[in-house]
């Protein structure tokens, strides 16, 4: 049904081969899902999220200087944005 392809690594789908065995159930790999390794990192997960924290969560909580100025910048952006573009535009108009 598949076929190596010219370097042997990856197999490849058989030109020749009918698509009915291609689309064959059977065929495909079978699982439900339940593996040990996510049971373990399903409980670590739980763990981390039950801990007790010792700090603020979050990067806007850990840097307020930062959040006030990005804020500030964002305001001033959308407050004067149209504002100079105003200005320029009448600047524009009147000089030509």
């Amino acid at each position: 049904m598949s076929s190596i392809n010219q370097a042997g690594q990856f197999p490849v789908a058989d030109p020749a081969a009918p698509f009915a065995d291609m689309a064959a159930l059977r065929s495909a790999p079978v699982s439900f899902g339940y593996y040990q390794e996510d049971v373990a990192r399903r409980q670590a997960a739980v763990e981390h999220n039950r801990a007790v924290r010792k700090g603020p969560i979050g990067w806007w909580n850990r840097h307020p200087a930062l959040c006030t100025g990005v804020s500030f910048v964002v305001a001033c952006n959308l407050g004067l944005l149209p504002l100079v573009q105003s200005a320029v535009l009448t600047v524009l108009r009147n000089a030509f």
